[in-house]
Parts: structure tokens; sequence; C-alpha cells
């Protein structure tokens, strides 16, 4: 076939690896096939679900992300550069934050492997929701203890006056912050009010404290007046809490800050066999999560279609038809959603996971209450967990929604708590892949939304027909 390589910064996708190649996908087209492939690597599961739709055999599709992993949080723990340059094409969002390790991968692949690994943003034209500035989007999640002092940025300075780390709202950028083994990195700190003026440290009237979450084998921390000093202790990755205390009393929290010593791995501990673990980190400004919204999932589709037939025209009949197939099924999941939740008894859900439903919920015109917010890593507090009993009691929820890869403690917390007889119901994010939902016929994309997502909502939404 012709091959035309460049950077196409249009559409993505992949599929499964191992067993899940030909499991996921609802269809792989027929047709001819000549002696060249197209293979794609795809940075996660969804989008691998998407390619293989479109691709079918006319080439092969990698899924980065390990079975049973979570999505986007997964990162890896070996270098996945020399995967992704065996392909010809790597499908990924270029929304930064999403997934860390697929940013770092990008840029050396723009400066080093260009002429050889088309790199297909999915999301390109798609028009992202944008956080706020905590986040918030109809969940809880706060940091501030008192009204009175409310700071907007907060800034971490080396010692050559570069800020190596700085925060508003709820989320860093440029985490998480690196600390070498057996070392002491110091740094300065600099806050800013919501009026834009600068608050020192050095007034007596402010006091910087510090706490260690995580593994407190990884790192000490102190504070004095304006300074702040991380000394890395041995591989692995703990969060540290900043407080700033006015007259002694509490005043402001910020933002969870992820800290990473050495290579980040817990060798005492690590048992994952090389194929990755979780982080907390940063999700940018963005939500790319729009993947959830059968109609917008539609887009991402187009995407792919129309990079894959850039890079390779002779099987552009192939893709086009592939694609066409597959965005009706979507379209049909759309008609599924819009007609079993039309008809509701509340436009009211709590979800005891990380956010990945608002495109969902703006689709179907409903409100998403989580007390968790963007990542599974997060843990809410117990003015959150409060809240979100109060949200259940003044709508009269039946049902707290959980995330699979979050577990249902937080969601079985708030339905001991809340007044009346609350159940509990999983959901997928439809963004990773366990093993018993292939077995049970349901581990593709579709059947995820199809035979956990839409029930669960049903029952959320006191939809349920008695049919």
């Amino acid at each position: 076939m012709t091959r035309t390589r460049r950077n196409v910064l249009l559409g993505a996708g992949a599929v499964g690896v191992g067993f899940l190649a030909g499991c996921l996908g609802d269809r792989a087209d027929g047709g001819g096939s000549g002696a060249e492939t197209t293979d794609v690597y795809a940075s996660f599961f969804t989008l691998a679900e998407f390619t293989r739709s479109v691709v079918g055999d006319a080439g092969t599709t990698e899924n980065a992300v390990p079975t049973g992993q979570h999505g986007h949080e997964w990162e890896p723990t070996t270098d996945m550069l020399p995967n992704v340059v065996e392909s010809d094409a790597f499908v990924y969002f270029d929304v930064e934050g999403f997934q860390p390790w697929v940013d770092t991968a990008r840029e050396r692949i723009e400066a080093d492997h260009a002429d050889d690994v088309a790199l297909i943003d999915a999301a390109a034209g798609i028009e992202l929701r944008e956080y706020d500035d905590d986040h918030t989007h109809g969940h809880s999640h706060e940091h501030g203890h008192d009204d009175s002092l409310s700071i907007h940025v907060i800034a971490l300075e080396d010692d050559h006056g570069h800020v190596v780390a700085d925060a508003h709202g709820d989320h860093w950028h440029d985490v998480p912050l690196e600390v070498p083994v057996d070392e002491t990195v110091e740094f300065t700190v600099h806050l800013e009010t919501d009026d834009g003026e600068a608050l020192s440290l050095a007034d007596d009237d402010y006091t910087l404290e510090s706490a260690l979450e995580g593994d407190t084998n990884t790192l000490t921390v102190e504070t004095s007046g304006e300074r702040l000093e991380i000394d890395g202790q041995e591989d692995g990755n703990a969060t540290v809490v900043l407080r700033v205390l006015e007259d002694g009393t509490s005043g402001w929290e910020a933002p969870p800050l992820e800290v990473q010593v050495g290579d980040g791995r817990d060798h005492a501990h690590a048992d994952d066999g090389g194929h990755g673990h979780d982080h907390d980190h940063t999700h940018g400004d963005y939500d790319a999560k729009f993947f959830a919204d059968p109609v917008l999932a539609q887009d991402g589709v187009r995407n792919i279609r129309d990079a894959l037939i850039d890079l390779d025209p002779d099987n552009a009949t192939r893709y086009e038809d592939n694609a066409a197939s597959y965005i009706e099924d979507l379209e049909a999941l759309h008609s599924r959603f819009q007609a079993t939740l039309e008809d509701r008894d509340h436009d009211h859900v709590v979800l005891a996971g990380h956010d990945s439903f608002q495109y969902l919920a703006e689709r179907y015109g409903f409100e998403i209450h989580t007390p968790v917010g963007l990542s599974p890593d997060d843990e809410p507090s117990g003015r959150e967990i409060a809240a979100a009993v109060e949200f259940v009691e003044e709508h009269g929820l039946e049902y707290v929604l959980w995330d699979y890869f979050d577990g249902p403690d937080t969601a079985e917390t708030i339905a001991a708590e809340a007044e009346g007889a609350v159940e509990t119901v999983m959901v997928s994010p439809a963004e990773s892949v366990v093993e018993e939902w292939v077995e049970d016929g349901h581990g593709g994309y579709i059947g995820q939304m199809d035979e956990i997502n839409l029930p669960a909502f049903e029952r959320a939404l006191g939809a349920e027909n008695g049919d």
C-alpha cells in the first residue's frame, strides 16, 4: 500500500492485546488483505476499541494499558517509547495531564521519530469541557477551611528563581514533584490571594504547616517561614499537604502535592512485573472523557477514520465502511440511553467515584454529584462525605453509584449514613476492561455502556418502567 508518513493531528484509536484481541470489538470487517498492514498503538482501552472498529483486518492495534488497570490513570514503570515507535501510528488524546506518560512520549516522537510514527489525536476538533478553578462541576471538593483566607495561587520556587510547580483551584501543574533519593530540595513558597495580592509567609500573622500522606518512609518534609524542605529517603511516591494558618487557627489548605522520590517505584513492594501501576496526577484544564457520551464518541471514531485514511489511502473504502458501521452502533446506543432515561423520576445522581460521566450527564440532562473528584486516588474528606449524604437525603435518592476501579467503600459509607433504604450500584468508566466482563460478553465499550452503565443510571434516576 502507499504510505504517507507525517504527524496526523486528527482522529485516533486502537485495540486490545492478548486474549482481548478479537473479543472486544463488535465486528471486524472482511475484505482482501494486502502484503502490508497498518499497525496502530493506542494509549488506552477506549481508543483501542474505537480504532479496532475502524481498522478491521486491515491492520493490528495494541492497547498500551494492561487488562484490569484503570485506563488513563495507569502509568508504566518501563519506557513505552520502543513499543510506540514500532507501530505506524500512535493514537492518543492531546490533552495535557490526561495521561502524563503520553505527553512525554508524544514530545519524544515529535523530536526524534516524526518521520516514523504518525501522531493521531482522537480528540482533535472536539469541544472539551473546561474545568473551572476548583474542578467542582457538580461535586464538592473544597480545600479552603475559612472564608476569611482565600488563596488563589500557590507556587514553589527553587533557589534559582524558577517556579517548579504551582497550583490554583484543586490541582497542581508540573507534578509529580521529583526529588532524588538521599538528597534534600528546598523551595520558597509564594502565595497570591483572590485579589491578586501577594501574601507573605514572613508575616507573623501567617504560618505554613505541612503534613505527609501515603508512604511516610519515602520522604520527610519540614517548613520554616516561607521555606519548604523535602528530603528524599527512598524510591516511592507520597503526598504532601500544605496548610496556611492565620493567627494560629485554621485557614487554607492547598491541593495535595504529589512527590516522586527516585524512580517512583517502591522496590520493597513492587509486584506488578513491570506492567505499571496507578498514580495520582493533575488532570490539566480540560476534561478529556468525552467518550462517556455516545454522540461525542462518534466524533472520536470519525477522527480515527480520517487519520487512518490519510495514513493508508489504499484502504480508504474499508476504513469508511467500518467506521460507518460502528458509528451506526454508537447512534443506536445513544437512542437506547435517550429512550430509557427520558421518563425518569428526578435529575440527580450521586457517584462515589472519580468524575467520569459529566459528558453523559450533559447529553441526557441530569446532574452528577461526586465527593471524590477527578482521580481514583482522591480520598473524600469527612465533610465531603457528609455533603454527599445530605445530597442523597435532600433529593430522596435510593441509589449511590460507584466506579468499579475505585471500589464500593465510599458509596457504602454514604448509603449507610443516609436516612432511608439506600443501595449501591456499580458503573464502569468505559476506559478499561476486566476479564470477567469479557467472559460475560460485555467487555467492549458498547457492551459496558449497554450492560453496566445504562441499567445503573436507569435505577439511579428512577427511570425503571418495570418491563
